[in-house]
């Protein structure tokens, strides 16, 4: 992939980011800082309307975009068709952890467990594609390079957010609805954690 298009990818996500901050601040404030301390989120998911279902699709296009950037970083050079197919499986990902987690709450009749885990795990990984934006722009747009540095810099970030994750899901399921750790363990292998191993493990063994 060249830079133009490089650019043209980084610019759409810039305007959003910008969009974001102009007009939608204070919603997009508490999402970033919800991923980090239990109370914002909670705020946040109290103030649900409809402002805050646009800043949940404005922030949902950031992450497939700014991750599927991530994931390609670690090749010299990609193809638009490689970054639109790495795009897709960011977006099938997301997608079908979605219904999965729909399901079990169906098939066990904890729906209302099922809409918490999906309002954490999602305001997690939204919050993380705007916090490594600026991060991603240095890697691809630096005269020297430093992109092994940026990228683990990324990946300890990463790791960050997923440990609150982690954190949040943990507590909510125990503390709050009384789950067995065991099933919440389970989940988090499977549906949290594995995927952050294979992506990690892409960058250390490519």
């Amino acid at each position: 992939m060249n830079h133009d298009i490089f650019f043209i990818i980084i610019t759409v996500s810039f305007l959003l980011i910008g969009i974001l901050k102009a007009f939608y601040w204070n919603y997009g404030k508490l999402l970033v800082l919800g991923s980090l301390q239990y109370r914002y989120a909670s705020q946040y998911l109290r103030l649900e309307n409809a402002l805050t279902q646009r800043v949940n699709g404005i922030t949902f296009i950031i992450m497939i975009v700014n991750l599927s950037l991530l994931i390609v970083l670690q090749n010299d050079i990609y193809s638009v068709t490689d970054f639109l197919n790495v795009s897709f499986s960011v977006l099938i990902y997301f997608f079908l952890k979605y219904l999965l987690i729909l399901f079990l709450g169906n098939i066990f009749l904890k729906k209302e467990i099922a809409r918490l885990t999906i309002f954490f795990s999602y305001i997690s990984d939204r919050s993380l594609s705007i916090v490594i934006f600026p991060f991603l722009v240095l890697a691809y747009f630096i005269s020297f390079d430093i992109n092994h540095h940026i990228i683990y810099l990324i990946l300890f970030i990463s790791a960050l957010f997923l440990f609150f994750k982690i954190y949040s899901l943990f507590k909510i399921g125990t503390n709050s609805f009384g789950l067995f750790p065991l099933y919440i363990f389970l989940y988090l292998c499977i549906l949290e954690i594995f995927p952050f191993v294979l992506v990690t493990k892409g960058f250390f063994y490519d």
